[in-house]
């Protein structure tokens, strides 16, 4: 894990006003991104929410993947992916449901190239994820 480089990533995103945070003392490191925009509201569902993403071992080589919602979160039963539980993590102070979530394996983002996509580039498609409702 490339501490140094996800720090810049999320450094990137601070400025642009958006609040994430690389968390170490977790069950496993996680990006913690606060706040991220869904298209919950007009259904009832949470209009924000946190969400985690796990540092894959050996990034930024290996790609990122995965998505976690808090645990018991109404929009994991609605989003794709939601219902497959890939495991649970525990980090600031809460607990985590991780799901089937692969936008750069065939969920439609771009394949993953460690030169162009970071932790900084992931937040988008968190967002198109969040935004997806069935």
């Amino acid at each position: 894990m490339s501490q140094e480089r996800i720090e810049r990533e999320l450094s990137s995103l601070r400025d642009g006003g958006i609040v994430a945070e690389l968390l170490t003392q977790a069950s496993r490191p996680v990006v913690l991104y606060r706040g991220v925009p869904t298209g919950g509201a007009p259904l009832s569902l949470p209009a924000t929410t946190d969400v985690i993403v796990p540092v894959p071992d050996g990034y930024p080589a290996a790609p990122i993947d995965l998505a976690g919602l808090p645990t018991g979160s109404p929009l994991l039963s609605r989003l794709r992916g939601g219902q497959n539980n890939q495991g649970n993590v525990t980090a600031d102070g809460r607990n985590w449901q991780l799901a089937s979530y692969h936008p750069h394996s065939n969920g439609g983002g771009p394949p993953y190239d460690p030169q162009l996509h970071g932790f900084h580039t992931y937040l988008d498609q968190l967002i198109a994820w969040l935004h997806r409702i069935d």
